[in-house]
């Protein structure tokens, strides 16, 4: 599915790059933009649904804060790029070169591994960490209670409580 989504992603350029004044023209780009933003919404919920099955449970926000940063952060340089472009060489060369650029994550893709994968695959197992010591709020039978912090407060040498 995730193939088919960038095939038909790049595909759906194709209305853009051929255009011409006149309403048949707008409702083609309508359509190939309806249908690229369908397929890039399958395609970015198979890859999410992927990396939360392969990534243990304790990395699950650092790699979807990592993902998350990549693809906000490109969007600005891409913006950036694509108009130094545009002036540069055109704004129908600017768009192929676009359309072929989204032909990168289809061919990584199809070299990679996950093009022949047909079912989900099994979680990773749960990431073994040293237990936190023991305190009165999650006491363990075997072993020692001791207080808890607060968090709320912090003691300094020498800090006084008002009224003494």
């Amino acid at each position: 599915m995730m193939m088919a989504a960038l095939a038909i992603t790049a595909l759906a350029q194709l209305a853009l790059l051929l255009a011409s004044p006149g309403l048949r023209w707008q409702m083609a780009i309508g359509a190939a933009l309806f249908l690229q933003l369908a397929c890039a919404g399958a395609a970015g919920t198979t890859q999410r649904s992927i990396r939360q099955i392969i990534t243990i449970a304790g990395m699950q926000a650092r790699m979807q804060a990592v993902s998350t940063w990549l693809t906000s952060g490109a969007r600005p340089v891409a913006a950036l790029l694509a108009g130094g472009l545009g002036t540069w060489i055109g704004v129908r060369a600017t768009l192929a070169a676009g359309t072929c650029l989204l032909l990168v994550p289809l061919v990584t893709l199809a070299c990679s591994p996950l093009r022949a994968l047909r079912l989900m695959p099994d979680p990773p197992p749960p990431h073994q960490t040293q237990p936190p010591p023991p305190c009165s709020l999650h006491p363990r039978p075997s072993a020692p209670v001791r207080p808890c912090p607060s968090p709320h407060v912090r003691k300094s040498p020498g800090s006084r409580r008002a009224g003494t």
